[in-house]
């Protein structure tokens, strides 16, 4: 089969994110339209990696010493959602580029303490939510989804892997932000976007290109936001993430949020540094296919400024606990 053509619009994009730079441009599109196999990564739920390890596993994090040792990046020819271990909750199985945008935070385990509530907004199927857990170890761990047949996948993997003090609602952002208004210590938001970075996994994602899809998303992303924001306490983080290369999409939802929201600001990430947005004067950060590392994702940490704790009137909902995920039994 010959290599797919970029189509106009992907032209477009190249030249925008990389702007006098015709052959990171050109990388950009190859890699886009003809896409390597990339690793995959565990996310170990139950503790350090086997022994023997069951999976052919090259020095990939040699050279990625962030990675958290729960995390451990394999062969994509190794299958391991067909390993029994898979089943038996041992691990999660979550792409790079979803692993890298979720290493933000790591940051936050940094410059603070005990974690007691995260918010897991747009959680399924509960990559974000796996992370999140293993790498926070917070006292509750709310992983939210407006789509039924979505939140039952997510409730799924939830329990299968074991994840503690877990609970899911089926919950319009607006309500959260009502129900829940500054009550979280970290919250999470996987924004639904246009899923550009989707066709460098080789999946077709016709339109991801176009205008009227970018700006559909951007506007649904930029209510999304507003409402996480509400939800963040005083002197709490908040981590917004895409899997699309649009400006409009990543940057744009901060930009107005930090407008709109000046008790907010950007924290820079040390290790994804090397990936720093060009698009923005503030951190953020952009991961490209042509890194050969993963398909893409754009990731940016805030963090709510904590001298208004005096002022700030924190809500919760008890009905936010009614639906915890019970373990799935060894």
């Amino acid at each position: 089969m010959s290599p797919r053509a970029p189509t106009n619009l992907m032209k477009k994009e190249a030249v925008r994110d990389f702007p006098g730079d015709s052959t990171e441009g050109l990388a950009f599109l190859e890699a886009l339209l003809t896409p390597p196999r990339y690793p995959a990564c565990l996310l170990w739920t139950q503790g350090e990696r086997p022994s023997p390890f069951p999976f052919e596993a090259p020095p990939y994090d040699a050279a990625l010493p962030w990675l958290p040792s729960f995390v451990t990046r394999v062969s994509p020819e190794s299958e391991p959602g067909r390993h029994p271990l898979h089943e038996a909750g041992a691990y999660y199985c979550l792409d790079f580029s979803s692993v890298w945008a979720a290493s933000a935070l790591l940051e936050v385990t940094h410059q603070s303490g005990t974690i007691h509530r995260v918010l897991d907004l747009c959680a399924a199927p509960g990559g974000k939510s796996v992370f999140a857990s293993l790498a926070l170890n917070p006292a509750f761990l709310l992983s939210n989804e407006v789509i039924g047949k979505r939140l039952a996948i997510l409730r799924h993997n939830l329990a299968r892997c074991r994840i503690p003090n877990a609970h899911t609602q089926r919950l319009d952002p607006r309500d959260l932000a009502t129900l829940a208004s500054d009550a979280f210590d970290v919250v999470i938001v996987d924004a639904p976007c246009s899923g550009q970075s989707l066709i460098a996994k080789g999946i077709e994602n016709p339109g991801a290109f176009h205008p009227s899809t970018v700006k559909g998303n951007a506007k649904r992303q930029t209510g999304i936001l507003t409402a996480a924001a509400s939800c963040v306490a005083p002197g709490g983080w908040l981590l917004y993430s895409t899997c699309t290369f649009s400006e409009r999409e990543n940057e744009g939802p901060i930009t107005r949020l930090l407008e709109r929201r000046p008790d907010f600001h950007p924290i820079a990430v040390p290790h994804l540094e090397p990936w720093r947005t060009t698009h923005a004067e503030f951190p953020a950060y952009r991961l490209y296919p042509q890194s050969r590392l993963g398909a893409g994702a754009f990731a940016a940490l805030l963090r709510r400024g904590s001298e208004e704790t005096k002022q700030s009137q924190s809500v919760w909902d008890d009905s936010l606990q009614a639906y915890p995920v019970r373990p799935a039994a060894q």
